[in-house]
C-alpha cells in the first residue's frame, strides 16, 4: 500500500481498486430494532408465505417475542449459540428474530450433514440449544426422521448431551404430520408447546444490544474444503440486506414454496402468488427452465415475474439469456460475494445492459470496497484490467471464523494505514482502524469501467503443462451444447503435464452417453448393446466423449478438450446449490484408477 500512497489520483484510478459510494449512511441499529420500525411501518403486511400458511408482520413479531421469552426462561442469553437445523418454514424466522431480540447467537446447520457432520459442528461453536425438526427434507428426497441423528446425540439423561457437552436444551418442531412418533424422541422442549405456554407475557429487553455484537455464525459452503465458521454481526447482516434491497427491509413478503428447493413447488408459487422476484444459484435456475420447457405451466403463469437475482456459482452466459427470454427476468441482477462478506459484495443493476450482466457482476456496493491484488502478494494491487485474487473490503468484513484464529489470519489482511481517501471513507461509515482486506480465494478483474469480472476459483485453476486454464470457461461453452445438461470441469493430476482437463457431464433428458474408451466413465455405465441398438432404434439419441472433445476443440481450443470425460446422473451439490468440486475430483480420482 505504500506505492498506492505515493502515487496521485491519476494513477490510483489505473489500479484495481474500486470504492463504492457512500452517499446513503450505514444503519447503526440493531436488527431487532429496525426489524421494529419495519413492523410499525407493515404491521399487517404479509411477511412469509409457505406453502400452506402466511403470517403478517406484527403476527411475526408477537411469534418471535413469545420464543424469546421461552428462550430466556431456558436460560439462554446474549452470547450463547443456539444451533438450527430446519427447512425453509415460518418457524425459522421467527427463531432467527427471537434470537437476534436476546442477543443469542443463531448458527444456522446444513439438514443434509451427516450425524457426525452435526455433531462436530454444535462441538465446534459449544452450542446451548438445539433445535431440529421431527423430519429432514432434502431436495427431491423423501422426508427422513431426525430420531436416529438425536440419539447419536443425546445419552439417557435427557438433561445431559452424550456427545456435545455444551448442550442443554433441544427443542422439536414437529413437522411430520403424524408420520413421526415424537414422544418417543430424546428431546427437552417441543417448540408449539413453549409458544403456548409463554404466550400473553410481554416481552422486555433485558440485555443490551450492539450493532458490532456478533449475532450469526454461518458454516462456510466447503466446496473445496472443510467448512469453517464465519462471525458475522448485526451491522453485517442488516446493512448488507438494506443494500441489497432484501425483502425485510422493503416491507415485501417472502415466499416459502418447500422446505427444500423443488422446482415444480417454486414455480407453482410463483404462478399461485404472481410473484415479481425470484432468488437462486444456477443450478436452481436450471431446473426451473426444465420443467417449463415440458409444458407444464402456460408462459402467461409467470409473466409477472420481472427481477431477482443469481448467484452463488458461475453464471452461464447461455444460462443468462434463457432466463432472459423464458422466464421474463430482463431485470435479473448477479451478485457476487463471500458468507464471509455477509454476503454480497457488488451486483449488477437492473437496468445494466445486457452485455455487462452477461460478462461481469457488476459494480461495488455501497461502503464496500474490491481491490485485485496478485496471488502471491496479497498487499500488491495490480493494474486495471489485469487477473489476480478478489479482496473485498468495508462494513461487511466477517469479524473472523469461530475460534480458528490461524484459519482468520488466512484470510483477513489488516491494512495498517490508510489513505486520506480512506481515512474520510472510513470514518463516515464508522469503521474501525485497522482495515481489514478479505482474501475471496476467487480470482477475477476490474474493467476500465469499474465492473468486477470473475474469472475463476483460484483453487480452482487447472494448471497444464505451465499454461492456466479456467473452468467456467470449458463449462460456459459445455452447456451450449443441446445434448448437454449440466457440467462441471476440474483438474486431475497427470505424470506429464501436471493436472489435465476433466469434464463431469449430466446429459440432457432423452440423451445416452456411450462409453468407448478407458478415459471416460462416471455413474452413468452403458452397456455394448447400447451401441449396438442405435442401428435399430431411431429414435436413440446419443453423445460420446469425442462429440465433447471436437465441441470444445471447434468453440475454444486443442488444450482445453478435456482429456477425460465423466458421464453423470447429478453433480454433487452443497445445500445452496453450489457444486462440490472437490468431491468431483475425488470420484474423478477413484475412477482414473479402475
Amino acid at each position: 500500500m505504500g506505492s498506492l500512497r505515493s502515487q496521485d489520483m491519476s494513477v490510483k484510478t489505473a489500479l484495481s481498486q474500486s470504492d463504492g459510494p457512500t452517499e446513503i449512511p450505514l444503519l447503526k441499529k440493531t436488527i431487532g430494532q429496525e426489524f421494529a420500525t419495519i413492523v410499525e411501518r407493515f404491521p399487517n403486511r404479509a411477511a412469509i408465505k409457505s406453502a400452506n400458511k402466511e403470517i403478517s408482520y406484527v403476527e411475526l413479531n408477537e411469534m418471535s417475542d413469545i420464543l424469546a421469552i421461552a428462550l430466556l426462561n431456558l436460560e439462554v442469553r446474549p452470547g450463547d449459540r443456539v444451533a438450527v437445523s430446519l427447512g425453509n418454514c415460518i418457524e425459522y424466522a421467527v427463531i432467527v428474530y427471537a434470537c437476534f431480540k436476546i442477543g443469542a447467537i443463531l448458527v444456522p446447520l446444513n439438514p443434509a450433514y451427516t450425524p457426525l457432520q452435526t455433531i462436530s459442528a454444535l462441538n465446534h461453536i459449544s452450542a446451548r440449544c438445539f433445535i431440529i425438526s421431527a423430519e429432514i427434507t432434502l431436495p427431491y428426497k423423501d422426508p427422513q426422521s431426525t430420531k436416529e441423528l438425536l440419539n447419536k446425540i443425546i445419552c439417557p439423561d435427557p438433561n445431559v448431551s452424550a456427545k456435545v457437552s455444551s448442550l442443554r436444551d433441544i427443542i422439536l418442531i414437529d413437522n411430520s404430520s403424524g408420520r413421526v412418533d415424537i414422544t418417543s424422541m430424546p428431546v427437552t422442549a417441543d417448540y408449539y408447546a413453549l409458544l403456548l405456554a409463554y404466550r400473553g407475557q410481554r416481552f422486555l429487553i433485558q440485555h443490551q444490544l450492539h450493532a458490532d455484537d456478533v449475532i450469526n455464525i454461518q458454516f462456510t459452503s466447503g466446496t473445496t474444503s472443510a467448512p469453517k465458521a464465519a462471525c458475522l454481526t448485526h451491522r453485517n447482516i442488516l446493512n448488507n440486506g438494506f443494500l441489497v434491497g432484501e425483502a425485510m427491509t422493503h416491507g415485501a413478503a417472502l415466499l416459502l414454496p418447500s422446505e427444500s428447493f423443488n422446482a415444480r413447488a417454486a414455480l407453482k408459487s410463483i404462478a399461485d402468488h404472481r410473484a415479481t422476484v425470484l432468488y437462486g444459484v444456477p443450478t436452481m435456475f436450471i431446473a426451473e427452465l426444465d420443467l417449463l420447457s415440458e409444458n407444464l405451466l402456460p408462459a402467461s403463469a409467470i409473466r409477472k415475474l420481472r427481477t431477482g437475482v443469481i448467484g452463488g456459482s458461475s453464471i452461464p452466459p447461455a444460462l443468462r439469456i434463457q432466463l432472459h427470454d423464458k422466464m421474463n427476468l430482463s431485470g435479473l441482477t448477479n451478485c457476487y460475494g463471500l458468507t464471509e462478506a455477509s454476503p454480497i459484495a457488488c451486483m449488477t443493476r437492473i437496468d445494466d445492459p445486457l452485455e455487462s450482466k452477461l460478462e461481469t457482476v457488476g459494480k461495488v456496493l455501497p461502503h464496500t470496497s474490491i481491490r485485485i491484488t496478485a496471488r502471491d502478494d496479497p498487499n500488491q494491487i495490480l493494474p486495471r484490467g489485469e487477473k489476480g485474487e478478489i479482496q473485498i473490503g468495508g462494513y461487511s468484513v466477517m469479524k473472523g471464523y469461530w475460534r480458528a484464529e490461524a484459519e482468520t489470519k488466512k484470510v483477513l489482511v489488516k491494512e495498517d494505514h490508510f489513505s486520506v481517501q480512506n481515512k474520510h471513507r472510513a470514518s463516515s461509515s464508522s469503521a474501525s482502524y485497522p482495515r481489514f482486506w478479505l482474501r475471496s480465494g476467487d480470482e477475477g478483474l476490474i474493467d476500465q469501467d469499474g465492473n468486477i469480472k470473475i474469472t475463476g476459483r483460484i483453487k480452482d485453476i487447472i494448471i497444464r503443462g505451465g499454461e492456466n486454464i479456467y473452468p467456467a470457461e470449458i463449462e460456459n461453452c459445455l452447456l451450449k451444447h443441446d445434448l448437454i445438461g449440466n457440467a462441471s470441469v476440474v483438474g486431475l493430476p497427470d505424470a506429464r503435464y501436471g493436472e489435465v482437463v476433466a469434464a463431469f457431464i449430466v446429459p440432457q433428458e432423452g440423451v445416452t452417453p456411450i462409453v468407448e474408451d478407458q478415459d471416460q466413465t462416471g455413474d452413468l455405465r452403458l452397456a455394448k448393446d447400447a451401441i449396438d441398438g442405435h442401428h435399430t432404434n431411431s429414435n436413440l439419441v446419443l453423445i460420446n466423449a469425442e462429440i465433447v472433445r471436437l465441441w470444445i476443440r471447434q468453440h475454444l481450443s486443442k488444450m482445453l478438450a478435456p482429456k477425460y470425460v465423466f458421464w453423470v446422473s447429478q453433480l454433487p451439490l452443497t445445500a445452496s446449490g453450489k457444486v462440490e468440486k472437490y468431491k468431483l475430483r475425488e470420484m474423478g480420482e477413484q475412477w482414473m484408477r479402475q
